[in-house]
C-alpha cells in the first residue's frame, strides 16, 4: 500500500493556505449547521464530509480525517469505509489551524496513528497515538520531523535539529532517518546520505520520503542556498534499510525547479513531477518517467505557461495547467500511481484527472468534474488497492471508487 501511494513531495509542504486563495460558498446544510457549533467539540458529533481536508484508511472500513471547524483542526474518524464521520480528537497538538495553515499529516496503521507537521515554538514533532486517535504523545525523535512513513510495526522517519524560519541560511542542516520496528514504542538513529544546505524555512518543505518495502526507499531532497534561490533536487535510495545510500540529480530545474513530487509502483517504475510559481490558478508542471530507478528520467508531458516555455520534445499541454502541486501543496496528496501505465492526478484547487498511457495524456474524470471538485478548497486522494480509492475537497465532500473507474459521494455534505 505505501509503495502504491507514495506520493510526492515534500518537496514541499507550502501548506494548505500557502497557494493563491480561493474564495469558496458552501450551501450545505450539513456543513452549515457544523459549523453553528461552538467550542471544542464532544467525541462522537457528526462531522459532514465537506469538513474534510485530509483522508487517510486504515482499512476498507477504517477512515481517519483532518477536518476544519471554526479556524481549528480535529480529528474525524469512519468505521463504514467513509459513509459517515464523527468526532474522535477535539485537543488535537497546537499549530494545526488557519494561522498555522493546516499543516499536518496523518497515518493509520491498525489503530496506531501518526501526526506530524504540527508547528511550535518547540519544532515540529511527530505524535503517536495508540487508541484510535483519542490520545496522543510525542515521539522521542526530532524536534523537527520531515516526513514519515509506516509499514506495519516498521516505521521511518526523516528528521532535522534545523528550525523553519523565513531567515536565508546557507549553515548545512544535516537531515537524520530514525527507525523504529515496534510501532514507534523505541527508536534507532541509522545513517544517511550527507548534510542538505536548507534555505531559511525550507527545511520542513523540502524532502519527501517514499517508502517500496520495509527495506527499500527514496528519499527526494531540495536543498537550496538561500531563500531566492531554486532548490537543486537529489533522489537518494537504500536496499537495505539505510546502512547505504546511492544518490543523484533528477531533472526538476530551471523555471520547473520551485517543486518537486516523486511517486512509485515499484522499486524501477518512479513518475516525478516538477513544479513552477503559480498565479491565478495555473501552474506550470513537468512529469518524467524513469524505468530504472531513476537513472534516466524521459519527459512524457508537460504544462507550459507564463514563464515557462513549451519543450519541444512532448506536447506543450498534455498535463493540466489549471491547479497546483508542489511547492504549494502537502506532501503525498496530488500524484497516485497504480502500474506504470495507470495513475491519478489532483492538484490542490482543480479536479481529479486519470492517465492509462504512462502520463503521456491526461483526461477529467467525469464524475468529479461534474461534482464542481475543480472548485473546492484543499484536499488529497489516497488508495488502498489500484480499485479501492478515496477523494476529498474541502467544501465539496469526499468520494470513492472500488472500480479504479467510476466515483461516488460518500456521506452527508
Amino acid at each position: 500500500m505505501v509503495g502504491f501511494c507514495c506520493v510526492i513531495l515534500a518537496a514541499s509542504v507550502a501548506f494548505f493556505l500557502a497557494g493563491p486563495a480561493v474564495k469558496r460558498q458552501s450551501t450545505s446544510t450539513a456543513e452549515y449547521q457544523f459549523n453553528l457549533l461552538e467550542g471544542k467539540l464532544p467525541v462522537g458529533v457528526s462531522v459532514p464530509t465537506t469538513a474534510l481536508v485530509d483522508v487517510g484508511f486504515a482499512n476498507p472500513q477504517e477512515g481517519f480525517a483532518l477536518a476544519v471547524h471554526g479556524g481549528d483542526v480535529l480529528l474525524a474518524a469512519s468505521t463504514d469505509g467513509g459513509t459517515t464521520w464523527q468526532v474522535r480528537n477535539d485537543d488535537l497538538p497546537p499549530g494545526l489551524g488557519a494561522s498555522d495553515g493546516y499543516p499536518g499529516q496523518l497515518e493509520f496503521i491498525g489503530s496506531t496513528g501518526y501526526l506530524w507537521g504540527a508547528r511550535s515554538a518547540g519544532g515540529a514533532p511527530l505524535w503517536l497515538s495508540r487508541d484510535n486517535g483519542a490520545t496522543w504523545q510525542l515521539a522521542r525523535i526530532g524536534p523537527y520531523v520531515l516526513d514519515v512513513s509506516a509499514i506495519g510495526l516498521n516505521v521511518w522517519a526523516v528528521t532535522s535539529t534545523c528550525p523553519a524560519t523565513d531567515v536565508p541560511s546557507t549553515t548545512p542542516c544535516p537531515m537524520g532517518l530514525e527507525q523504529s520496528v515496534d510501532g514507534g514504542n523505541t527508536w534507532t538513529a541509522s545513517s544517511f546520505p550527507g548534510g542538505v544546505n536548507f534555505a531559511g524555512g525550507t527545511g520542513l518543505r523540502a524532502l519527501e520520503l517514499a517508502r517500496i518495502t520495509k527495506t527499500r526507499a527514496y528519499v527526494l531532497t531540495g536543498a537550496a542556498t538561500s531563500s531566492t534561490t531554486a532548490p537543486q533536487w537529489r533522489l537518494s535510495f537504500t536496499a537495505d534499510s539505510g546502512a547505504t545510500w546511492a544518490s543523484q540529480t533528477v531533472p526538476c530545474n530551471g523555471a520547473y525547479a520551485d517543486g518537486a513530487e516523486v511517486a512509485a509502483s515499484s522499486t524501477e517504475d518512479l513518475w516525478l513531477l516538477c513544479g513552477s510559481q503559480a498565479s491565478a490558478g495555473e501552474q506550470s508542471k513537468q512529469l518524467f518517467r524513469s524505468s530504472n530507478g531513476g537513472e534516466s528520467w524521459p519527459l512524457v508531458a508537460s504544462a507550459s505557461g507564463v514563464g515557462t516555455p513549451a519543450p519541444t520534445s512532448v506536447p506543450p499541454h498534455p498535463l493540466p495547467l489549471a491547479g497546483y502541486v508542489a511547492p504549494f501543496t502537502v506532501g503525498h496528496r496530488n500524484l497516485a500511481v497504480a502500474s506504470p501505465e495507470t495513475a491519478w492526478l489532483f492538484p490542490s484547487r482543480a479536479g481529479l484527472y486519470i492517465t492509462s498511457d504512462g502520463g503521456s495524456s491526461w483526461a477529467p474524470v467525469p464524475d468529479l468534474a461534474a461534482a464542481g471538485f475543480a472548485s473546492g478548497g484543499e484536499g488529497n486522494i489516497t488508495f488502498l488497492s489500484p480499485t479501492d480509492g478515496w477523494i476529498c475537497s474541502y467544501g465539496i465532500g469526499l468520494w470513492q471508487t472500488t472500480d479504479g473507474v467510476h466515483w461516488h459521494p460518500l456521506g452527508a455534505s
